[in-house]
């Protein structure tokens, strides 16, 4: 089918043919009309004329005719006198007669001009009776003989001039009908040429709705199919050129809005692929595993021939992993070919986090790598190239290097962005793995150090109890008088040395209570144990001490049957030393009271004093091995800050927990709560925890 032609030049063609037909219309109604008008004024003006000019002949033949017949009738007949007066009369009559007898001949029509002939003739013969006058006797029969054929040829000459002016009726008329005629005809092809043009008009009216609109249509149904989510649908190039030209736009649009789905499709995917090699890559905690899941991810995600990874070492790019072609570059080469501007651009790609792709390593953009290593990858077939810095930070830990052998595959924006994702998620890793792989180091280091301290602790706690025993023992022996009577002053030095003693005793208990707890030999029963019991013990421990410093010890709620699953010794152990506190950080006239009572699923026991309190700064490192206050160093307050970490680990190892509160100045309030027997399953679970904790 053939193609039409654009709108415009139907148009053009269509307005140009209107044109000729409106102007050839034009053209001949304007000749019919100016036809008819120059007729209409031929007409008037010669047969006017003629009509004029035969009038002034019958006029002039009338004059000659009336001064023969006045001369005749008349007594001028008769004298010399009076035909020499016709004779002059009739002789102008005659020149007026010759004169518009020529004037009607030159103006006179082929129809007419017979006729004005034989006027002429007959006027001829009028005027010759001059001659017939002028040699006539002048006697009545002449006279009556002139008149009598003046009369005859005065007859002749009106038939004459009768038959002439009918004549020119006849030519006027028929002028008029072949006038009216052409009129006639010249409207007719006018009215022709304009019915033509106005069907040209509606012809290429339906011609220009026909190559329009149908089209159209189609396009405009195409044009919904694609936005219904049919790609496929494509528009039929018919129609004008310019409907042809927009349907190949739509076709062409669809056709780029394919390729940009294929393209969003596939960076989907290479997308989607980065994500899953990005949790695969992170969830490892071993370096090389890290960098061969990252290798391997590359491997899978891009098309490509080799894939390998470059670590940095010292700013430098040092050894590969991975797959490594034969013709790979040793590590010594590459860094003594790369030069600084190009370990520069390196980590400028990184600081960017963008990759430095090569298209082609025979083109100019190829310039960018050093000569040697260029052509050793050229004569080894390599013709793409792109390279990604990884790291975290401003650390660059290394480069991907992924190259092609074939020259037909151009590196795409999605698997650039892949490659840069892979790389992000691999600096992480590689990051995070070197961190595990070091505190696990660092762990393992802490661990033995804390296994030898804790050994430590043991030892010496265990070589310290022999002498201290001995001390005590001989101590007591002197203060017994065994070796002698002892004076005043030898038994204040002997009390000196016992407190001291006791003072290394306790340390030596706690180290060695630490130490095993630390170690988890620090066996837990757990038996039913009255708390009030527990307390009222503890209160009667220190009371002496509470008696020696003048403050106020006050039992709360301790009246009994308040029962818990622990261990009696130990919780006997962690109320000495809160109450031991308590006396020792307290100033005399102060207070000390000790509550407990249940509190839904928990044991509560607190302690309150009106002691000088713990500095804010302090009290998040309480609980802490050897801490202590900083206004107890200040006031010199003997003390080994092992009391708290041990109620601490006490506490916890019960499954219960411990809280303090305090003021500077104004008191301290330690709160312990322990599990009742309902809830005491949890007791079990308190191991890990108090390891935990220790640590």
């Amino acid at each position: 089918m053939r193609p039409h032609r654009s709108i415009i030049g139907q148009l053009l063609v269509a307005f140009c043919v209107f044109a000729v037909l409106m102007g050839a219309a034009a053209v001949v109604g304007y000749v019919a009309i100016t036809g008819r008008g120059t007729v209409a004024r031929q007409l008037s003006s010669q047969y006017t004329a003629l009509q004029e000019a035969d009038g002034q002949l019958q006029a002039a033949f009338s004059s000659g005719e009336s001064a023969l017949t006045s001369f005749a009738t008349t007594d001028g007949f008769y004298t010399t006198a009076g035909r020499h007066s016709f004779l002059a009369q009739f002789a102008r009559a005659r020149a007026n007669f010759g004169r518009d007898l020529v004037v009607l001949q030159l103006r006179a029509t082929p129809g007419v001009r017979g006729l004005i002939q034989a006027q002429g003739h007959i006027g001829a013969g009028l005027f010759a009776l001059a001659r017939t006058v002028a040699a006539a006797a002048p006697r009545p029969s002449a006279a009556a003989a002139l008149l009598a054929e003046s009369a005859l040829l005065d007859q002749r000459f009106a038939q004459a001039a009768v038959a002439t002016q009918q004549r020119l009726r006849d030519g006027i008329g028929k002028e008029n009908a072949a006038s009216r005629h052409a009129l006639g005809t010249g409207l007719a092809w006018s009215a022709v040429a304009l019915a033509i043009a106005v069907l040209l008009v509606l012809a290429a009216s339906l011609s220009t709705v026909y190559t329009i609109t149908r089209p159209l249509n189609r396009i405009g149904a195409t044009v919904r199919r694609l936005t219904e989510g049919d790609f496929s649908a494509r528009a039929p190039a018919a129609g004008s050129a310019e409907v042809r030209q927009v349907a190949e736009l739509i076709n062409a649009q669809a056709d780029a809005s394919d390729r940009l789905r294929a393209q969003e499709a596939e960076s989907n995917r290479l997308r989607a692929m980065a994500r899953e090699a990005g949790l695969r890559i992170r969830e490892r905690l071993v370096a090389a595993d890290v960098l061969n899941a990252g290798r391997l991810a590359v491997e899978q995600i891009l098309d490509t021939d080799i894939v390998y990874l470059r670590l940095v070492e010292d700013g430098q790019l040092s050894s590969a992993i991975g797959r490594l072609p034969p013709w790979l570059i040793p590590a010594e080469v590459i860094r003594s070919q790369m030069t600084t501007e190009a370990m520069a651009d390196l980590f400028e790609a990184f600081r960017a986090q963008t990759s430095w792709v090569i298209q082609d390593l025979r083109e100019p953009q190829g310039d960018q790598i050093p000569p040697h290593i260029r052509d050793a990858m050229l004569k080894a077939g390599a013709v793409r190239q792109m390279l990604t810095p990884f790291g975290v930070g401003n650390e660059m830990l290394g480069i991907i290097v992924a190259q092609r052998l074939a020259g037909d595959r151009a590196w795409t924006p999605a698997e650039v962005d892949a490659m840069e994702s892979v790389a992000a998620d691999l600096g992480r890793g590689l990051s995070h793995a070197r961190l595990y792989e070091a505190e696990n180091r660092l762990v393992e280091e802490l661990k033995t150090l804390d296994h030898a301290k804790s050994t430590f602790f043991a030892t010496v706690s265990h070589e310290l109890r022999a002498p201290l025993t001995t001390i005590e023992g001989y101590v007591e022996m002197f203060g017994d008088g065994e070796a002698g009577e002892v004076t005043p002053q030898q038994r204040q030095m002997l009390e000196t040395i016992d407190r001291s003693t006791v003072r290394l005793r306790n340390l030596v208990e706690d180290l060695f209570t630490l130490a095993k707890l630390e170690s988890g030999a620090f066996t837990t029963v757990l038996r039913p144990v009255d708390l009030a019991g527990i307390i009222a013990g503890a209160a009667a421990a220190v009371r002496p001490s509470v008696l020696a410093g003048g403050l106020t010890l006050m039992l709360n709620g301790t009246g009994g049957g308040l029962m818990v699953d622990g261990d009696a010794g130990q919780l006997d152990r962690v109320m000495l030393n809160l109450l031991s506190n308590a006396v020792k950080f307290t100033p005399p006239g102060g207070r000390i009271e000790v509550a407990s009572c249940a509190d839904g699923e928990s044991a509560v026991i607190r302690v309150t004093d009106t002691g000088i309190g713990i500095p804010g700064g302090d009290q998040k490192e309480l609980f802490n091995r050897f801490f202590r206050a900083s206004n107890a160093t200040g006031r010199s307050i003997p003390g080994t800050g092992l009391g708290l970490a041990i109620v601490r680990m006490i506490v916890v190892n019960h499954g219960g927990d411990i809280d303090l509160q305090s003021l500077e100045g104004a008191g301290t309030t330690v709160t312990i709560r322990l599990p009742l027997p309902a809830s005491a399953e949890r007791v079990g679970a308190a191991t890990e925890v108090l390891r935990a904790a220790g640590d």
